[in-house]
């Protein structure tokens, strides 16, 4: 990576650190344990009431909001997270003041972090899988470490200073606009992950179902396990705070290597990470029964980890599908946080009165074991229905060229024959030049991360220029444009 590209996505990195340490602070109560009971899920179920409307109205409605309604909010936004940090410290001054103003303020802080590290996500749309992973998991590095540091603070002081930090976010906010978006970098990895699976099936019913589902279930394991076992938060040592924090940002980072390597990280090395946590939680619960900190050491890496996902999913979503940003933010995050924040306040009167925990084990490795066996089958079934598609896309050129499978023709008089094609459908459509090169490559079946390589182009624009391809053409997948070509031909 270049100074250049650095330079381009600090701003961003920096941003969402800063928004989404804020929100820890103020209602995760700094990880000093696993959560902050009623402040944490409290006021996220309160803060999900307004983002479900918000889903359905735009899910209704397939309305776009503008970049200038975008960047109002998020003004309006780091000052409300600012304010509602410098009231908690201000709370946190009176004895015995955790009341419904805590909870209040709590929420605003939830809502508002929300939608500042919405906006810094927004900014990565349409860049590549390797991006997106570099911006997500380095925010959230940072944000660990310093943490760290800031547990170690009178709570007063640590809500004070985090106030006075998100401030900084107007700055960046400023520096990031001044700078190349995220999407103009050329940072690229063989790893291709959700980003190759979102090209294809962004606004798939079934597969965003699949995703949904699998998520559905760890959520509901890491909100069992945060509160082991009868509910109530799990307070971290010395030794266990400082091992939390050293084990989760070595996972981040090993993240970000494995993708600069060229692996597959985001899918199944990302779902065996979690349900391996998961499991050694378990696992320490058991053997560790008095010291349920322990156990909370990777719990509370898992629950990070899935953070990360949701993050990186929201990016991957959102630029390949044709709803609005906020749409697949807002959904990604409910389906995240509502279970696991619902089965929080559940365990509480679920398992607060039972004599053992043999209950909330079963539920919780049943659930890990059904979500792993859930998502790996529907891996395989997208890799056998790519594997379709792509001898269906390999049969309708040869038909196109009126050949025998045998007698396939050599790449060269391939391009050829699908370049003429495109030329003639440029004239048709009204294309740029950029857009028939674009087209006839796509036609050939190369993802947009490829056809950026070919043409030296960043991803983003190639993006882009697949949507105007689309909408020029009223032609909305490959394989429409294939069967076109086919009848152009004949």
């Amino acid at each position: 990576m270049s100074r250049e590209q650095i330079a381009a996505l600090v701003p961003t990195i920096l941003g969402f650190m800063i928004s989404r340490s804020g929100v820890i602070v103020s209602s995760y109560n700094s990880y000093a344990s696993t959560d902050n009971g009623l402040f944490t899920d409290g006021s996220t179920l309160i803060v999900m009431m307004p983002l479900l409307i918000a889903l359905l109205c735009l899910g209704i409605t397939n309305a776009i909001v503008s970049k200038t309604v975008t960047i109002t909010i998020t003004l309006v936004c780091i000052a409300c997270e600012s304010l509602a940090l410098f009231g908690i410290a201000f709370l946190e001054c009176i004895p015995g003041s955790q009341g419904i103003e805590y909870l209040v303020l709590s929420s605003v802080s939830t809502l508002s972090a929300w939608l500042c590290m919405f906006y810094w996500l927004r900014r990565c749309r349409n860049t590549t899988c390797a991006v997106a992973i570099i911006v997500v998991f380095s925010a959230f590095a940072i944000s660990e470490a310093l943490l760290y540091v800031a547990c170690f603070l009178p709570r007063e002081l640590q809500c004070g200073m985090f106030g006075a930090l998100c401030l900084v976010q107007y700055a960046l906010v400023r520096m990031a606009r001044k700078r190349p978006l995220p999407e103009t970098s050329s940072i690229v990895s063989k790893a291709r992950g959700y980003f190759h699976f979102a090209e294809k099936k962004a606004d798939s019913v079934s597969f965003l179902a699949v995703i949904a589902l699998g998520t559905f279930m760890i959520s509901i394991v890491i909100g069992i396990l945060k509160g082991f076992p009868s509910g109530e938060p799990i307070r971290f040592g010395a030794f266990t705070r400082l091992a939390y924090t050293l084990i989760t940002i070595s996972l981040l980072a090993s993240f970000i290597v494995g993708m600069m390597r060229g692996k597959n990280m985001m899918t199944v090395y990302m779902w065996i990470a979690m349900q391996v946590l998961g499991a050694l939680a378990l696992i320490a619960f058991a053997v560790f029964p008095e010291s349920l900190d322990i156990g909370a050491i990777f719990v509370n890496a898992m629950n990070i980890l899935m953070s990360c996902f949701m993050s990186y999913l929201i990016i991957a979503f959102s630029s390949h599908g044709h709803r609005d940003f906020y749409y697949y933010a807002f959904g990604a995050w409910a389906v995240f946080l509502l279970p696991r924040s619902l089965m929080r306040v559940a365990s509480i009167f679920t398992f607060g009165d039972l004599p053992s925990t043999v209950l909330p084990t079963a539920i919780a490795g049943s659930l890990l074991l059904l979500s792993a066996q859930f998502v790996f089958v529907q891996f395989l079934g997208i890799e056998r229905d790519e594997t379709k598609e792509s001898r269906a896309a390999a049969k309708n050129v040869q038909r196109l060229l009126g050949i025998r499978e045998e007698a396939a023709p050599g790449t060269e008089m391939r391009k050829a024959i699908v370049r003429e094609s495109a030329k003639a459908m440029q004239e048709q459509f009204m294309l740029s030049n950029r857009e028939t090169e674009v087209l006839a490559l796509y036609a050939m079946g190369l993802t947009q991360a490829k056809i950026a390589e070919e043409l030296r182009i960043a991803p983003g624009t190639a993006h882009t220029h697949v949507k105007r391809i689309y909408s020029k053409t009223d032609l909305h997948s490959r394989q429409a444009i294939l069967d076109y070509i086919e009848q152009y031909a004949d």
